[in-house]
Parts: structure tokens; C-alpha cells; sequence
């Protein structure tokens, strides 16, 4: 007999981040966050090569890197 292997899938559900330029911490519903910034799930690999805009102060964000705790 093999043994099972049950796989966790996990979700975000938020997203941390702190703005360069007015120095806010920024935390958001991860929907929120993706509306807000015109991004998709599905363009993930994209993410990358777009510049997103800080709520708070309204200034863009370029560079922007993502990781996955």
C-alpha cells in the first residue's frame, strides 16, 4: 500500500506592503489590492513589469518585487 499525500492549498488573503514614498504601512484585502490596481490572478508571471500605485498617497511604485510567506 502507498501513502497518501494530502495537499494544502493556500490562498492569500492579504497583502503588506510599505509605501517608499510617504512611508505608510500598507495592508489590504488581496481582492482589493487586485481591483485597485487593474492586476489579475491570472497574469501573476506579469506582475513583474507593473508599477502599482500607493492608496495612501497616490504615487507610483515601480520596481515592485512579490514573495509568499
Amino acid at each position: 500500500m502507498s501513502n497518501t499525500v494530502v495537499t494544502i492549498i493556500q490562498v492569500p488573503v492579504d497583502v503588506d506592503y510599505t509605501c517608499p514614498w510617504c512611508g505608510e504601512n500598507i495592508t489590504q484585502c488581496f481582492d482589493d489590492f487586485l481591483k485597485d490596481q487593474g492586476l489579475s490572478w491570472n497574469d501573476l508571471s506579469d506582475w513583474k513589469y507593473t508599477d502599482i500605485t500607493c492608496p495612501e498617497c497616490g504615487e507610483k511604485l515601480e520596481d515592485v518585487s512579490y514573495e509568499f510567506d
